[in-house]
């Protein structure tokens, strides 16, 4: 009977954060993504971009939307682009998809 209590428990509390998860809320605040040393910080706001998480984020092997920073690091690895290449691959070119917002300058998104 125990066994049977816990393992509804367990299935329960997992369903609740595997649903959870889905339904988490952007950011309020704009993020201050860092650059390289010769170009300014990116100011992003979740805002202004939507709600469709997926359409940028990726999910981890358990399921779990991650941060950027999660998976893209400051060098490209295999077939995980570097920070830097994932943000402007997706960034830009969603921009530009849509022929709105920065794309054509460094400075347009790099403000220094």
């Amino acid at each position: 009977m125990k066994r049977k209590v816990a393992f509804w428990t367990a299935l329960v509390v997992a369903l609740v954060f595997a649903v959870g998860t889905g339904f988490a809320a952007a950011p309020d605040k704009p993020l201050v993504l860092k650059a390289a040393k010769s170009k300014g910080p990116v100011t992003f706001e979740h805002a202004k971009h939507g709600k469709e998480c997926a359409s940028c984020h990726h999910k981890d092997k358990a399921g779990a939307e991650q941060k950027c920073g999660k998976c893209h690091g400051d060098k490209t690895e295999g077939k995980t682009l570097s920070a830097k290449e994932a943000f402007h691959t997706q960034c830009k070119d969603c921009h530009k998809k849509a022929n709105k917002g920065p794309f054509k300058k460094c400075e347009d998104c790099h403000k220094k």
